[in-house]
């Protein structure tokens, strides 16, 4: 079964988001609320799939450099980016670092299903 790490700085988000990929019958699922406490949980759970958040601070961007820090540890997680931040340059830096999908805020529930589907 596959393991599942949500990261987001919003308690709210992070339910919201369990909640929905639960439906996706995933169940072995994660949380983490900023960095220091993503990359704990990703190295002690070792989840295949991580929704990201980009921003768990007010003023910075934090979700690129856990983004880079996930693809240090394991390249071959895959991790989907769930933002508020539409600039492409961010969405294409995200990419290239290694993120699989770029999902914006706010979504439709079926698309972060249907996204979860291609890596089950």
């Amino acid at each position: 079964m596959k393991k599942v790490l949500i990261v987001d700085n919003s308690s709210y988000m992070r339910m919201f988001v369990k909640k929905i990929i639960e439906k996706g019958s995933f169940h072995n699922i994660f949380e983490a609320s900023g960095k220091d406490d993503a990359i704990e949980v990703f190295k002690s759970e070792k989840p295949d799939i991580v929704i990201l958040d980009l921003n768990m601070s007010e003023s910075t961007m934090d979700g690129i450099n856990v983004l880079t820090d996930i693809m240090k540890i394991n390249p071959k997680t895959v991790v989907i980016i769930i933002s508020a931040v539409g600039h492409e340059s961010v969405k294409d830096e995200c990419m290239a670092l290694g993120a699989k999908s770029y999902i914006m805020k706010p979504f439709d529930t079926e698309i972060l299903l249907k996204t979860l589907e291609e890596y089950k």
